[in-house]
């Protein structure tokens, strides 16, 4: 029913079908009790009324005395005289929508919770309806309480007195060709209208990418799941979507005991799911910030690690060989001593500079492995392609030109060891770094400023 549905309307129609009062009743978001008028006594609290204050209907059988036992305070027991008891106990009750109220109700548990109080009294159908919004939580906030007064102010028919109390976007949606409902909250949230909004197909609001989720969430609903959270973007009247974050809510049909539809409750979350990118780009950054050795900028040993982890799951299906160099700056103690710290750092840095530059592709990997120690690891790369990365490195770093006066060379220079790890061989990781660091010292035992390729240990099982 859209929101138009009048008192007189619902006087004339539930009584004829009080079961359906009932289910919708028993999935609102918000907690509902429903009096018969002539002897008052509660017939009905759906489970939102139970959740909230603890009570179940064997607690009120009889609701002479409900202002003195649910009331704990003077003031609030005054207002409900005025506003309920004089109007429930007059020998002619009058048809009337009692404003919405902020009382304090005390709890089965002896707890209070504060709430907006609604309802409707219908003399002529012979009962009374009346609506609890539990604003506890958001008394913290004014701006939320303020919102949820002035939606209930607003609330005089039954179904906007049960489903517009929030400034959350309601929609109630059966399953067969029943009319469906939103509430007025959908403009503020989607910009359209509700009339235009009922008129669009169930998943046209819905972005194309998020639509076979909401469709999985609608098989599920109908085999009997029925509570959900779905986060997903919605369409905007102006253009673009938003996110949103629904509460769906299945209920039941007492007579064919099936999923007969669902409640959905809406609320924007762009401004959250900012925060959240916003969060996990940081935490990107700081993840990535935490992988860069902290002198040079290339990436540190822990980042060199799992790239290793990486390529031992990769290697034994890989097609081609891995290969891996190790270098170290030479006479670098010498340098320190003779220069200075300061200046040690700075040539460590200038070679990890042109160790990244000597790198063509995206997958290779430089990485400063300890003091003057580095390794670059060469995915899909067989031994001739590892020395020719090795030439390049060893042009580029005696280009830099750092004078180096107790070398033998006059400037800086790196030794490499150059191991390859042959295709389709489970990747020991501890045994390729053994390699390459004999191939270092052999580098270094040649007079420095060059690089040694060591043939690997093991040979691949070419199933012959």
């Amino acid at each position: 029913m859209g929101t138009g549905v009048t008192l007189d309307y619902v006087a004339q129609n539930f009584p004829q079908n009080p079961h359906s009062l009932e289910v919708v009743l028993s999935a609102m978001p918000v907690g509902v009790s429903w009096a018969n008028l002539a002897d008052q006594k509660i017939v009905f609290m759906n489970r939102k009324f139970t959740e909230i204050f603890g009570y179940t209907l064997s607690d009120f059988e009889d609701i002479s005395d409900w202002n003195r036992r649910v009331y704990p305070f003077p003031e609030d027991q005054d207002l409900i005289t005025e506003t309920w008891v004089k109007r429930l106990t007059a020998k002619k009750p009058t048809e009337v929508a009692i404003e919405p109220l902020e009382v304090c109700i005390r709890c089965l548990d002896g707890s209070h919770k504060t709430v907006i109080l609604s309802g409707v009294i219908l003399p002529d159908a012979g009962w009374v309806l009346a609506t609890f919004v539990d604003i506890t939580d958001r008394k913290r906030d004014e701006l939320l309480l303020r919102a949820a007064e002035r939606q209930a102010a607003e609330s005089q028919a039954i179904y906007r007195l049960l489903l517009d109390h929030s400034p959350e976007m309601i929609v109630l949606s059966p399953f067969d060709e029943s009319p469906r409902y939103v509430s007025p909250a959908v403009e503020q949230v989607t910009g359209f209208s509700a009339q235009k909004y009922l008129s669009l197909e169930r998943f046209e609001m819905i972005h194309p990418a998020d639509r076979e989720a909401a469709e999985r969430i609608f098989e599920e609903l109908k085999r009997g799941n029925l509570r959900h959270v779905f986060r997903y973007r919605t369409l905007l009247k102006g253009g673009g979507y938003c996110w949103v974050e629904s509460i769906v809510t299945g209920y039941i049909d007492p007579v064919s005991r099936r999923t007969a539809g669902y409640v959905a409750t809406i609320r924007d979350i762009s401004e959250e799911k900012r925060r959240e990118d916003r969060s996990a780009s940081e935490h990107l950054r700081l993840s990535e910030a935490a992988s860069l050795d902290e002198l040079t900028g290339i990436a540190n040993r822990r980042a060199f690690n799992r790239a290793m982890e990486s390529e031992v799951r990769r290697q034994a299906r890989a097609a081609d060989d891995l290969s891996l160099l190790m270098l170290d700056v030479d006479h670098f103690k010498l340098y320190n001593d003779l220069y200075g710290h300061l200046s040690g750092d700075a040539c460590l840095k200038d070679v990890a500079a042109a160790l990244k530059c000597a790198l063509r592709r995206e997958g290779d990997l430089a990485a400063r492995f300890g003091g003057e120690e580095f390794v670059v690891l060469l995915p899909s790369t067989k031994s001739s392609g590892a020395e020719a990365v090795a030439r390049i490195i060893l042009k580029a770093v005696s280009a830099l030109a750092i004078p180096h006066a107790e070398s033998p060379y006059g400037v800086v220079t790196v030794s490499i060891g150059v191991t390859t790890w042959p295709s389709g061989v489970p990747l020991n990781q501890s045994l390729l770094i053994e390699q390459a660091d004999r191939a270092l010292y052999a580098a270094k035992a040649r007079g420095r400023n060059t690089y040694v390729l060591e043939s690997s240990d093991v040979t691949p099982d070419r199933g012959e």
